[in-house]
């Protein structure tokens, strides 16, 4: 495609105003943050989730398509609501609402379970060891960082506010071999407004279970830049391939977009790429994948961050 770009991925080890920029207005492709979560702590968690998901106790993250509804994907998540765009095409906004208010609460009252001794070793006890919540740190930093600040995102109607994230587990074996290929937001790239995500990883497949070379990476990026609307709807037979799960159409999306910007994550890794842009996380054999996201709303340089998801 003419609207590809050259791709720009730049690694840190903090966040900083001037990085968002540059992300937020599209001069890089993705900011990755290298250990914003102790790995320790992040491998940890996510081996919870993890095991949770694979006892039953997760909710597959559907996928809205254009012509046949919500679909069951290679995603998995956990927590007291659903994603919103799952509670608007179920009629469930405000289960949606109510579960959210529940689920912030719930993050910050869990820990690590660990055994202690009572001075006698036959005598162990277990007790929790308060951390906190990786989507709650981000949300400080990110507030503490961009120069108007950040918060939750709010329902205009009831001002009733969005989910700060959820956690997003794949299982292996996984559908999509090299990832499916989608959007999360379909419009034409803007200096002044846009879509954006925070994933911060948690738990990986071990590299030699994957599908593809060790060398891919968990996550590719495609650098389309269309800024126009008419050069979107030039290209709207392609992108309307990144709404249905169709093998025919990946192949042919591969072909379209060439090679991908392509990224290394180790647990406690944070990485923000524009969801307007085509993205997949790359599929495995065994093991799971497990990583928290949120949307981030970006309204101009002079506005504060909006978070849901």
């Amino acid at each position: 495609s003419k609207h590809l770009t050259k791709p720009n991925l730049v690694t840190k080890s903090i966040l900083t105003q001037s990085d968002l920029q540059k992300l937020f207005t599209h001069e890089i492709t993705a900011l990755q943050i290298k250990s914003f979560y102790p790995p320790t702590y992040a491998q940890k968690l996510g081996q919870d989730l993890g095991n949770k998901a694979k006892d039953g106790q997760g909710d597959n993250w559907k996928v809205v398509t254009a012509d046949r509804g919500l679909e069951r994907s290679d995603v998995w998540t956990m927590g007291e609501y659903i994603p919103y765009n799952v509670a608007v095409a179920t009629n469930r906004r405000d289960e949606y609402f109510d579960g959210v208010q529940s689920d912030l609460k719930k993050r910050r009252r869990q820990g690590f379970t660990s055994t202690c001794n009572d001075n006698d070793d036959n005598n162990k006890e277990e007790e929790e060891e308060p951390y906190l919540w990786p989507l709650d740190q981000f949300r400080l930093e990110l507030d503490e960082t961009w120069l108007h600040g950040a918060t939750l995102a709010r329902d205009k109607d009831t001002g009733r506010p969005m989910g700060g994230g959820l956690p997003r587990i794949m299982l292996g074996p996984t559908r999509w071999k090299k990832g499916f290929i989608h959007a999360d937001q379909f419009s034409p790239l803007s200096i002044d407004r846009g879509l954006f995500s925070a994933n911060i990883y948690l738990n990986l497949p071990d590299r030699g279970s994957t599908n593809n070379d060790k060398d891919e990476g968990e996550l590719h990026i495609w650098p389309l830049d269309i800024r126009k609307d008419l050069d979107w709807y030039e290209n709207m037979d392609l992108l309307k391939g990144m709404t249905i799960q169709d093998a025919s159409m990946q192949i042919k999306l591969r072909k379209e977009l060439g090679t991908p910007l392509k990224i290394h994550v180790d647990p406690g890794d944070l990485v923000l790429l524009c969801v307007q842009r085509p993205h997949a996380a790359i599929g495995f054999k065994e093991g799971s994948r497990v990583s928290l996201q949120c949307f981030i709303q970006y309204h101009g340089f002079d506005d504060r961050l909006l978070i849901d998801i």
